[in-house]
């Protein structure tokens, strides 16, 4: 009878950890709808090529200023790289917690914490590297930069703007 329980025990976590994988896949598809291209965007994305393309026809960068904000956002992409797997490695750490039967809050938190270390340290990399680009605006383009770095947070932190298409076109009587 223990054997059974045991058995059912494993299958039902297998089970759990599948609905909720297949939640968050749900989740993700929703939600990660692709921005609609603004009017005058000339269908810019928030790649890497069509954040240039913003910074030269939007902030007004010339040559010079392209040529400095591409050597930036190499050196930016490379102190990120590292970042990013130890993130991934963090979350991975984090919820194979699922996989035993019994975990204290301590650990957990302790696991959270990690993944929020790694945010931080990925976030604070970021704002150093627009303080960086800033640098490079004459004064007269700064406005205009700060516009746009709202902007790609927004995209990057999928705030209000994932919430919103979904408000508009799903929410009409809410």
């Amino acid at each position: 009878m223990k054997e059974t329980f045991a058995r059912n025990k494993v299958l039902s976590l297998l089970v759990l950890v599948l609905l909720l994988t297949n939640i968050l896949l749900l989740v993700f598809f929703v939600w990660a709808k692709p921005e609609p291209p603004h009017p005058g965007g000339n269908g810019a994305k928030s790649d890497r090529g069509g954040v240039t393309q913003i910074l030269e026809k939007e902030v007004g960068f010339n040559a010079e200023q392209m040529e400095q904000y591409k050597k930036l956002k190499d050196q930016h992409w490379d102190k990120m790289k590292p970042y990013f797997g130890e993130l991934r490695n963090a979350r991975n750490n984090f919820y194979k917690l699922l996989n035993q039967a019994s975990v204290p809050d301590s650990v957990i938190n302790s696991a959270a914490d990690s993944i929020a270390a790694k945010q931080k340290q990925m976030d604070l990399q970021t704002f150093r590297h627009f303080q960086q680009v800033k640098a490079i605006c004459t004064p007269e383009q700064q406005a205009r930069f700060d516009t746009l770095v709202q902007q790609v947070i927004k995209r990057m932190g999928g705030g209000p703007r994932r919430s919103q298409p979904k408000e508009d076109s799903t929410r009409h009587g809410s």
